[in-house]
């Protein structure tokens, strides 16, 4: 922890806000497992005069939370190195009881699966080649009920230069930075409920990235999938078989332990280009499952046991969410404000930043303080493995 802490102190101009910053990191890692209640506990030291300390650190105190993101951002490339792995981004849920919290509104989460009463985090995750997951960027979305809402805004303190911004251009943005940042992965994946996906993939395909992004039957449709006769039929019915290997042009399979990946290809003229296929990864007969879909771009000739652990990763994308909220105290906290949200977040990106780097100081000889999100990808419930 204090690795990572001595490299973002110098932030916190002030001794009270830097010796708070250390509590708060310490605190928040085991907050859940501890039951420790928000507002009391986390980063609080004994002889302090006032108790709104913690409010101060989130809201008030003077320190940049961008400048200490960039900082963690440099770290991740120091431990992992800037080529070889890949981009992960995901959403997360917050539940909330009240709606006065900066956000919250009743909106789809992925980890119940259902529309509830919560905040949409988006997460942006560097998993570099030797198997570190660092938490390098998030984001909070911003309903467009909440945007037009000039009370609520003053509220929240969302800032005058705030506008709506789909989840795919935020997601843009995030996958910007962490280019200008000189991260270049191998793949970059995205799981993300919304519209406009086209914007990331015009983007990924600029940058020339290999890239998947998870979808839907009805988005398959829309992109075309539908023009492709029986195979399209059967990709998006699920009261339908899909087709056998070798029954359509472009088609091809492969068997996995409990389910079986399809992908159909669009064969691009240009050798040099990256392809665009369309994925599906079904239940076998013997263990029926709901199917998921992808949008891929993919380099020509690209085997499918090459896409495998990517489809992988995103299949366990709740369960590492739900990881990281209990594990480095990212759902812990109890702000109401804008500029606490992101505040609250960074400290909990640099919590989870020093356990993944003892973690992976450790190898393996003692019990794991962080879980690795590879790992989760592939062994977690649902999940498929070769």
């Amino acid at each position: 922890m204090k690795v990572v802490y001595d490299r973002i102190a110098h932030n916190f101009s002030r001794a009270e806000p830097r010796k708070r910053a250390w509590n708060y990191l310490v605190d928040l890692p085991k907050a859940h497992s501890a039951g420790l209640r928000r507002g009391e506990t986390v980063g609080h030291y004994s002889g302090e005069i006032r108790a709104d300390g913690v409010q101060r650190l989130l809201t008030s105190a003077r320190w940049d939370e961008f400048s200490v993101r960039e900082e963690l951002r440099a770290i991740a490339i120091q431990a992992g190195g800037r080529t070889g792995g890949t981009l992960f981004l995901t959403e997360i849920a917050f539940p909330k009881k009240g709606r006065n919290a900066v956000a919250v509104e009743r909106q789809y989460s992925h980890d119940t699966q259902r529309v509830e009463n919560c905040q949409i985090g988006l997460l942006l995750f560097y998993l570099t080649a030797d198997r570190q997951a660092f938490l390098i960027d998030s984001e909070l979305y911003l309903p467009p009920a909440w945007v037009s809402d000039p009370k609520r805004r003053e509220q929240a303190q969302i800032p005058p230069e705030v506008v709506y911004r789909s989840k795919s251009a935020i997601a843009a943005e995030m996958i910007r930075r962490a280019w200008e940042s000189s991260i270049r992965p191998v793949w970059v994946a995205c799981n993300l409920v919304c519209t406009e996906k086209p914007i990331l993939h015009r983007l990924l395909r600029r940058y020339g990235v290999q890239h998947l992004v998870a979808g839907s039957a009805g988005e398959m449709q829309a992109g075309g999938v539908g023009q492709f006769g029986q195979f399209g039929k059967a990709l998006t019915d699920e009261s339908q078989n899909p087709p056998a290997a070798g029954t359509v042009p472009g088609h091809e399979m492969l068997q996995l332990r409990n389910t079986v990946l399809h992908r159909f290809s669009t064969r691009s003229p240009d050798p040099a280009r990256i392809e665009m296929s369309y994925l599906m990864l079904s239940g076998t007969n013997r263990n029926a499952r709901a199917r998921s879909y992808y949008t891929a771009y993919l380099r020509p000739h690209a085997g499918l046991a090459e896409v495998v652990p990517i489809v992988q990763l995103i299949e366990g994308a709740a369960a590492h969410c739900r990881a990281v909220k209990q594990k480095t105290g990212l759902g812990h906290y109890e702000v109401r404000s804008w500029r606490g949200w992101y505040r609250h977040v960074t400290l909990a990106s640099a919590a989870q930043m020093a356990l993944e780097l003892a973690r992976h100081d450790n190898h393996g000889d003692l019990r794991p303080q962080y879980v690795d999100l590879r790992d989760v990808a592939y062994s977690g419930k649902g999940q498929t493995a070769v």
